[in-house]
């Protein structure tokens, strides 16, 4: 087991998270309507042609196209009419000469015909149907295949499905799928300080948020998310449902208990936990350094456990910045592009040297230029979370960022 007491830069803790935790594929089958967003693991196979028959374009007659040849607006062409295809209808006699058959859209082409004349250059009267513009071969009739032809590989693999790609596996009579599987995120809080919202409020007691956002985070970045509730801060109580969770799940995230005070006992449970794989506490990163990432062994897989600062910018800011990430590519999904602003310092920003800042601010616009406004509040502040558009990262060796100096915003949305 690989354990790091001391605390380790971001960019270190980044390579070793992507060292360390190497996901195996895991493939599942799900229903074709339950399938929007997820990564195909197999080719998507047409088993058919598309349109398996062929069918008109348009409205009019299905008629033999020789039978048409001549026929102008001054000397039409008289056809018989024999009968009536309506879209899904077959019609079971074959088309002779001299006769015509009207025809919807999408309808079958009938045996014998190999054009359709537009209702428009025709008119009807007593079966008889006068026709105003000659007929090329094949005019206005979609051939079989002529969309997606049998055996045609239609999607690819590693294809993220949206709306249209759900459309086109159904068009081709495809019920499921298989696709990769998305991890199974336990998540819960521990403080004896907290309360689940809706509960009365005591002395000293706060409402716990943080459930709320990284449940709700977890799901937006490909997660399956599974609220565990508030743990009792004991060790006892910690050990025993840390050791049962993790033997269900694929990810473990727990809010609060890592700092170094009375009461926080996750630490020392984690370190003790058997088949430790390795052990992160402390990153030089603002907010967020008492962040604690570990991951144990599970037969041939992997599951991180991870605390975060109970503060709830704090903790969605690493979630973000850490986690996001890490559950995205077990779930095989793409990295998001970074959303970046480019704006100007409102005020002069200083920062803590030897530690990354990750520092939250608010845009603001002014005579057509766009500036970032430092936010003051704590990363105790709830309020921080729906204050902040997004934030600014500084580099460890930055400790001052003048008024007006140029800066690059990364957007939270």
């Amino acid at each position: 087991m690989t354990k790091f007491y001391q605390t380790l830069s971001a960019e270190e803790v980044k390579n070793i998270l992507n060292e360390k935790l190497i996901f195996h594929i895991q493939i599942e089958e799900i229903k074709v309507e339950n399938a929007l967003g997820r990564i195909l693991a197999k080719d998507i196979i047409s088993f058919i042609d598309v349109p398996g028959f062929s069918k008109s374009r348009m409205d009019g007659y299905a008629v033999k196209a020789k039978d048409t040849f001549g026929a102008e607006e001054d000397t039409p062409i008289n056809l018989k009419k024999i009968g009536e295809i309506r879209a899904g209808e077959i019609f079971n006699k074959v088309l002779n000469e001299k006769e015509c058959i009207q025809i919807a859209t999408g309808a079958p082409i009938p045996d014998g015909a190999n054009a359709v004349v537009m209702v428009e250059y025709t008119e009807e009267e007593n079966e008889i149907v006068k026709i105003y513009k000659s007929a090329t071969p094949q005019q206005y009739i979609i051939q079989i295949g002529a969309d997606i032809k049998k055996g045609e590989i239609v999607l690819k693999e590693e294809k993220q499905l949206n709306t249209r790609d759900l459309g086109l596996i159904s068009a081709l009579g495809i019920t499921k799928i298989t696709v990769y599987s998305k991890p199974k995120v336990t998540i819960f809080s521990t403080g004896d300080e907290l309360v689940p919202p809706g509960e009365p409020l005591t002395s000293g007691k706060i409402y716990d948020i943080n459930l709320t956002t990284i449940y709700n985070a977890v799901k937006e970045s490909g997660g399956i998310s599974l609220i565990k509730g508030i743990i009792k801060d004991d060790y006892e109580t910690l050990n025993r449902i840390i050791s049962k969770e993790i033997s269900k799940i694929d990810f473990l995230i727990i809010s609060g208990g890592t700092s170094k005070g009375i009461g926080d006992y996750l630490p020392d449970v984690i370190k003790n936990l058997k088949d430790l794989d390795f052990y992160i506490h402390g990153i030089r990163i603002k907010p967020g350094k008492p962040t604690l990432l570990s991951a144990i062994k599970d037969g041939n897989l992997v599951k991180p456990i991870i605390v975060l600062p109970g503060y709830p910018t704090s903790a969605l800011t690493i979630f973000y910045h850490f986690i996001a990430p890490l559950i995205r590519k077990w779930a095989h999904l793409p990295q998001p592009k970074e959303k970046i602003m480019n704006a100007i310092a409102e005020k002069r920003i200083y920062s803590e040297l030897g530690r990354r800042e990750l520092r939250p601010v608010k845009i603001t616009e002014k005579d057509d230029k766009i500036f970032a406004k430092p936010i003051h509040t704590g990363s105790e502040a709830i309020s921080t979370l729906a204050l902040t558009d997004g934030y600014i990262d500084i580099p460890e060796q930055v400790q001052l960022i003048e008024e007006g100096e140029k800066i690059v915003v990364y957007l939270f949305s």
